[in-house]
C-alpha cells in the first residue's frame, strides 16, 4: 500500500487525473487482500487466512432482500487474495441467486456458511443455483443451510421419465475443480439435484445432510459425472430420487457409512444415455442403511448405448429396512429400445441383511449384447414384511431372484431362491 499512497502523493503535486489514481490504489489494494475500503485482512500481514464477511459488502439477512451482488463481490475479495481466504455468510437469512464463484483463484478458498441461504423462486439465466467452477482447492463447510425452494416448482416439473428435458437448478453444483472438501453443510428441497459433481478431481465429502420430500421429482441427492477419486461419508440423504448416483466417466468412488431414505436408493447410472460416454470402475459402497427406499442398490443402463464398460463396482456390509427391489442390475432402463452396449463386469453384492416389501429380492437382467459377467451375490438375508407382488414362476409360484444374461455366483447365506441355471 506504500506505493500506492506514494502514487497518490504525485499525483495530487502533478494534477493527474482521479480515475487513473482510484484504479491503481484498487488494483494495489486487490493484490493486498483488500477491496473497496475493506479492512485489511491479517493474512496479508501475519500469514492467517483472511476473512471476508458477506453483510460488509452488502449483503443483508432479512430473508428478503437481494444479496446475489454482495456474495459476488465477496468472491472476487476471496478469489484475488494471495494467501487463504474465507468467504464467511454469518447467521442469517439470505435471498441470493443465481451465483457462480468462477475462477482462477490465487490461493486456496473456503466458503463458510453459518446461516441459511435461499433460493429465488426462479429467473434462472444458467441451469444451477450455486455453481463453482475452474477453481481448485475449495473448502464448502457449514454448519448452515441451503434452501432451494423447491416446493415452488415440483407441481410445474414435466420431465417425469422423459429422455429429455430441461430440469429445474441444481442447488450445488462444482465443475472443473481439483481437491474439494464439502462438510457440515445443509441442503433442503432442492429444484432438482442437490449436489453435482462434474469434472472434479480428489473429493472428500463428509457430514453432510440432504433432504426433500419422497414425492419430490429428479431431487438426485448427490451425482457424479466425470469424478474421479471422490469419497461420500458420514452423510444422511433422504430425497425423492437416487440418493447418490454415480455416471459415466467416474472412477475411483467410494462411499461409506452413508443413510439413505427415501429415495430411489444408491446407483451406478443411468450409463449410456449420451454418445460415447467414457467408462467407469472402481465404485464401492460399503456400510451404509437403506430406509423405505424404491430401490436399494442399483446398477442402471439405457437400451440402444453406445459401447462403454462399467466394472469393478461392490455394495458390501448394506442394511436395509422395507426396501423395494433390494438389488438390481437394470440394463434396459428408460424407453429407448434397443440393446444396452454397456459391459458390466466385476459385480459383488455381499452381507446384505434386513427386510424388504418385494419378494424380487434380486433382479439381474442384463443384455443380450453384452450379457454381464463376474456377478456375485453373497450372504444377502432379508426378511419379506411387504405384498406378495413379485414375477410368477413357470409352476405359478413366486421366486426369490431373476437372472437374464447374466452368470451368476451365488453364495454364503441366502434368504431366497437362486436363479435357475
Amino acid at each position: 500500500m506504500a506505493s500506492a499512497r506514494s502514487f497518490v502523493a504525485k499525483a495530487n503535486n502533478t494534477n493527474v487525473g482521479s480515475l487513473i489514481l482510484m484504479t491503481l490504489v484498487l488494483g494495489s489494494c486487490i493484490a493486498n487482500g483488500e477491496y473497496l475500503g475493506a479492512r485489511r485482512g491479517l493474512a496479508a500481514v501475519a500469514g492467517n487466512p483472511t476473512v471476508f464477511d458477506i453483510t460488509k459488502n452488502g449483503a443483508v439477512g432479512n430473508g428478503a432482500t437481494d444479496s446475489s451482488k454482495a456474495f459476488l463481490n465477496t468472491w472476487l475479495q476471496v478469489c484475488a487474495s494471495p494467501v487463504p481466504a474465507t468467504l464467511l455468510v454469518p447467521k442469517g437469512d439470505f435471498l441470493a441467486g443465481p451465483v457462480i464463484f468462477a475462477g482462477p483463484c490465487k490461493s486456496k478458498v473456503t466458503v463458510e456458511v453459518q446461516g441459511t441461504i435461499l433460493a429465488p423462486p426462479s429467473g434462472y439465466p444458467t441451469p444451477e443455483w450455486f455453481l463453482f467452477e475452474h477453481v481448485d482447492n475449495v473448502v464448502l463447510t457449514g454448519p448452515g443451510t441451503f434452501h432451494g425452494k423447491g416446493e415452488a416448482v415440483w407441481k410445474a416439473d414435466g420431465c417425469g421419465q422423459k429422455a429429455n428435458c430441461n430440469l429445474p437448478p441444481t442447488s450445488l453444483k462444482f465443475r472443473n475443480i481439483l481437491n474439494l472438501d464439502i462438510s457440515g453443510i445443509s441442503s433442503v428441497n432442492a429444484k432438482a439435484f442437490h449436489m453435482f459433481l462434474v469434472k472434479t478431481k480428489n473429493v472428500n465429502v463428509q457430514n453432510i445432510k440432504l433432504t426433500a420430500p419422497a414425492e419430490s421429482p429428479n431431487t438426485d441427492g448427490i451425482h457424479l459425472s466425470n469424478a474421479v477419486n471422490v469419497h461420500i461419508v458420514d452423510s444422511l440423504i433422504a430425497t425423492g430420487d437416487d440418493c447418490i448416483s454415480v455416471g459415466r466417466g467416474s472412477t475411483n468412488v467410494t462411499v461409506e457409512r452413508v443413510t439413505c431414505g427415501p429415495g430411489h436408493g444408491l446407483s451406478v447410472g443411468s450409463l449410456g444415455k449420451y454418445p460415447n460416454e467414457e467408462n467407469v470402475a472402481g465404485i464401492h459402497f460399503k456400510n451404509c442403511t437403506m430406509k423405505d427406499t424404491d430401490n436399494g442398490l442399483r446398477i442402471k443402463s439405457w437400451g440402444g448405448s453406445s459401447p462403454s464398460t462399467a466394472v469393478d463396482i461392490t455394495f458390501e456390509d448394506i442394511t436395509m429396512t422395507n426396501v423395494k427391489n433390494p438389488i438390481i442390475i437394470d440394463q434396459n432402463y428408460g424407453s429407448r429400445g434397443g440393446d444396452s452396449k454397456v459391459a458390466i463386469s466385476n459385480v459383488l453384492f455381499k452381507n446384505v441383511r434386513g427386510t424388504t416389501i418385494t419378494k424380487d429380492e434380486v433382479q439381474i437382467m442384463c443384455s443380450k449384447s453384452v450379457p454381464c459377467k463376474g456377478v456375485s451375490v453373497v450372504d444377502v438375508e432379508l426378511n419379506f414384511v411387504g405384498d406378495k407382488g413379485g414375477h410368477p414362476s413357470a409352476s405359478g409360484g413366486l421366486v426369490g431372484a431373476l437372472c437374464d444374461n447374466a452368470n451368476v455366483i451365488f453364495g454364503g447365506k441366502l434368504s431366497f431362491p437362486m436363479c435357475p441355471k
